[in-house]
């Protein structure tokens, strides 16, 4: 996720005075929910974000995450992140981006990306830094913040996704690792880990049966310190 090597780069500093995609396998029921998570760096909290599902009319979908730095370098340069997917679930049970947005600010460095998903042209249009990026659509393409849900869906030994960035459509591979109870803050889940496979070191995320949202997201960085969202509470 974005807001995680955002959030390693703030508390690193010192304190200032193509394929075409296939069938997927049977998903999980998509229900509404409101998990929150320590985002922590070195074993300490810098940051708290909170995921919320939450459906709309007919087949529509919004999934939006938010962040706010709390300590360190994160807290004191007022760092807030917003990510908002809306989707919808095609016929076969995909999911299939619609509109994605991606607000960052803080003192250091601000930023906004939109993409924009028109399915009747078949065409997704980036705006980023004033720029607009044009690219053709892929069946069930999702955006980058999507892929976390994806994943929670399938739950499956692989997985695949056509997921849009700034200049095209990338493909994303995820395959099943080991298994062991986590035992977090919101409670000890039986629990599976999924790492990235198509970019190794990317970082990899925790699932349980019992939920959509991830039990946690690890992220490694090139100093070895690792950057990790953990499920603090969940409803």
């Amino acid at each position: 996720m974005r807001l995680l090597a955002l959030l390693a780069l703030l508390a690193a500093q010192p304190a200032a005075a193509d394929p075409v995609a296939t069938t997927p396998p049977a998903m999980r029921e998509l229900k509404p929910f409101v998990a929150t998570y320590d985002v922590q760096r070195g074993g300490k909290t810098i940051g708290e974000a909170t995921m919320t599902l939450s459906r709309g009319d007919a087949s529509q979908w919004t999934l939006t995450t938010e962040t706010r730095g709390t300590a360190g370098m994160a807290r004191l340069l007022g760092l807030d992140v917003r990510e908002e997917s809306r989707f919808i679930v095609t016929g076969d049970g995909s999911l299939q981006s619609q509109d994605y947005r991606y607000r960052q600010d803080a003192t250091l460095k601000s930023k906004q990306r939109s993409i924009e998903f028109d399915w009747a042209s078949n065409e997704a249009r980036v705006t980023d830094k004033g720029e607009l990026f044009r690219y053709v659509l892929r069946p069930a393409t999702i955006d980058r913040h999507l892929v976390v849900l994806a994943l929670g869906r399938q739950q499956s030994a692989t997985g695949e996704f056509q997921v849009a960035s700034k200049e095209a459509i990338e493909t994303q591979r995820f395959e099943q690792r080991e298994s062991k109870p986590l035992h977090l803050r919101a409670g000890e889940f039986p629990a599976t880990r999924f790492e990235r496979t198509d970019k190794p070191g990317k970082g990899s995320s925790w699932y349980t049966p019992q939920l959509l949202a991830p039990l946690q997201v690890e992220q490694v960085q090139k100093d070895g310190n690792n950057i990790v969202m953990e499920l603090k509470a969940i409803r």
